[in-house]
């Protein structure tokens, strides 16, 4: 069917005895058809005056906007003939002169009810005709509007009918729902108004390259959307053999069993052809799809990732599944199964392996957290280089790996994770996938849980040893999924979350730092110490804090104390400070210092004595005032 021909040969109808219905999905480019292709190529034969239905309330409303449009279709005579733009307009001013002959005589001068000539909307007579041609009403968005169907319906046939105006209807016919039960339906009245439904697909292909060669983009990641050109479309148009995925979707989940169990198959089925006959082919959620996934296209080829092609399949099948409502957020068992209907409606084309957890809460939520995205990317990079069984379940979530594997690799996984050499995320990986083997009854070997947490407590020491991070932003389990969990999973768990949430990483990272710098380089020490967060002073940062005194010479004995006591002067009212571990360090400072002080005089040292009982004095008010603190507090 050519749509074009169609509209044409209604418009040139004399007195039509109903409404042209153009019908179709949300956002699949009606509007656009009639407002670039098909007004455009008549408009030296018919005025064309189009009114959005969207909000409007009330019959009033309408009527005042059909003829506020009019008005302002005429206006646009203006650069073509002045002549007949001043006709209308002395139309307006001779209605207006004799309403304003009738009002009071406060209110002519004052011109209050009647201001302009908008104002005499409701009192100027609109006809089918605007100078000759003949003029076309188009009403969009009708599904959109806030009046009855009956009432809106039979003021547009008031328009065709009565008025003699050819009209056009631009909707979503299935989003139409009738009002109320004391009307006659949507249906009963359409049969009696709208002359011809024309259902409404549009082009694909063409909508897909102009959507491409349009957009303003980098000249590489066009040359990406347009390599992927033909499956954009697929995905657009939902080209999809529906049948194959329900028979594929029987053939893997039915099993012989009950009655009961027959029916929730059938149910299940049920719902997903109810999913299918919902998939989109909205264009501006498509538009929007290849937009954003320029940014990710920059990230990932700023990671060095090669082919992107995956990525962008992946991302647009989950925008369009998103901005329709359909995404499925199961998230008792973390991020895995939000993507089941997406996989539904875009088998083949989608995998979630090229979704990383950034990217969908940036479509889904709005946010984009550059440190989370750029290590979900390394940890893609790492498992599309994982080789061995081993690699493989130290990466990849256990449903995606093939029951080989998880036999041959698992006891090899198990002697990793006892010695204590996954990181704490791959530690992580491992507790979920434990609850993924109950999700899918698959038996795993026998595992020695205290040899799990020493484990998990060997890498944090080493965490806290080496110069390895454990990166800000890493996997969780959040607390409404601990049902999901053993109690030794769970346990295990707790270790990591203790560690991560107590910052004692931060805290040891630290406290090896100051004993590193105070004992190698006092310059480096004073710039760098004084701004990092410390949870107590220990014996061991005491040891080498009166070592490093010692070694001082006079100059930066001076300014010792007081680049100390900035450290610690209110470490009694911080709150991150173990005060009484702290308190037992600094006594011991002091009566390290006193001794020190002593050896300075008998050496006749006493510039270094006097630099030693300033220090000695400034922990003499530090200490004197915890202890006054606790006093109170007692």
């Amino acid at each position: 069917m050519n749509l074009i021909e169609e509209l044409k040969n209604y418009c040139d109808i004399n007195n039509p005895v109903g409404a042209l219905m153009l019908s179709g999905e949300w956002g699949c480019g009606k509007t656009y058809l009639i407002k670039t292709k098909f007004i455009p190529s008549v408009k030296d034969t018919y005025v064309f005056v189009c009114i959005s239905l969207f909000g409007i309330d009330s019959l009033d409303k309408l009527r005042v906007e059909v003829k506020k449009k009019w008005l302002e279709k005429a206006s646009e005579f203006d650069s073509l003939n002045g002549t007949k733009v001043s006709r209308v307009a002395d139309s307006c001013r001779r209605i207006f002169d004799t309403i304003k002959d009738r009002l009071p005589e406060n209110w002519q001068k004052k011109g209050e009810v009647v201001s302009s000539i908008m104002d005499l909307i409701n009192f100027m007579p609109i006809s089918n005709r605007m100078f000759e041609k003949k003029v076309i009403l188009v009403f969009d968005d009708l599904e959109r509007t806030n009046i009855s169907c009956t009432d809106l319906l039979g003021c547009i046939n008031d328009y065709c009918e009565n008025k003699g105006f050819n009209t056009i209807i631009v909707a979503n016919e299935e989003k139409i729902k009738d009002r109320s039960d004391n009307e006659l339906s949507y249906r009963e009245i359409k049969e009696k108004i709208v002359q011809r439904v024309i259902p409404f697909v549009p082009d694909y292909e063409e909508v897909v390259s102009n959507s491409i060669e349009l957009m303003s983009c980098g000249i590489e990641y066009k040359g990406l959307l347009r390599k992927n050109e033909k499956l954009l479309v697929k995905i657009l148009s939902g080209d999809f053999n529906d049948n194959a995925i329900i028979e594929q979707y029987k053939a893997k989940n039915y099993k012989l069993g009950s009655n009961k169990e027959r029916e929730e198959y059938q149910k299940e089925e049920e719902e997903l052809r109810k999913l299918l006959a919902q998939r989109p082919h909205n264009i501006r959620s498509f538009k929007c799809a290849i937009q954003d996934f320029e940014r990710v296209y920059n990230k990932l080829v700023k990671e060095d990732i090669q082919d992107c092609s995956n990525w962008l399949l992946s991302f647009t099948c989950l925008m369009m599944t998103n901005k329709a409502g359909l995404l499925q957020k199961i998230t008792r068992y973390g991020h895995l199964f939000w993507y089941l209907n997406v996989e539904k409606l875009y088998p083949e084309l989608f995998d979630d392996n090229f979704i990383v957890d950034g990217f969908s809460k940036w479509v889904i939520q709005g946010e984009w957290n550059e440190d989370v995205i750029s290590k979900e990317i390394q940890l893609f990079l790492k498992k599309e280089k994982a080789a061995t069984p081993l690699e493989i379940l130290r990466t990849y979530n256990l449903p995606e790996v093939d029951e080989e594997i998880i036999d041959e690799g698992f006891k090899d996984l198990l002697i990793e994770v006892y010695a204590g050499n996954l990181s704490l995320d791959e530690y992580i990986l491992f507790l979920y996938n434990c609850c993924y083997s109950r999700m899918y009854d698959f038996d795993l070997p026998t595992i020695d849980w205290e040899k799990v947490r020493e484990g998990i407590r060997k890498q944090i020491k080493y965490l806290v040893e080496s110069d390895e991070k454990d990166s800000h932003s890493h996997r969780m389990i959040g607390d409404d999924s601990k049902q999901h969990f053993t109690e030794d999973e769970w346990s295990a768990y707790q270790i990591i979350k203790e560690f991560r949430d107590n910052n004692v990483w931060i805290y040891e990272k630290n406290q090896k730092l100051y004993i590193d710098l105070i004992s190698s380089d006092l310059n480096v020490a004073f710039r760098e110490l004084s701004n990092k967060r410390y949870n107590k002073f220990s014996l061991e940062m005491e040891a080498a804090t009166i070592n490093a005194f010692k070694n001082a010479d006079n100059m930066d004995k001076n300014h010792f104390s007081g680049w100390f006591v900035g450290i610690w002067g209110q470490y009694s009212n911080s709150p991150e400070i173990e005060g009484h571990g702290t308190t037992v360090s600094l006594k011991k400072l002091r009566d390290d210092l006193n001794s020190v002080m002593q050896e300075y005089k008998e050496k006749g040292k006493n510039i270094a004595a006097g630099h030693t009982q300033n220090f000695i004095k400034k922990l003499e008010a530090i200490i004197k005032t915890e202890s006054e603190d606790t006093t109170v507090e007692q």
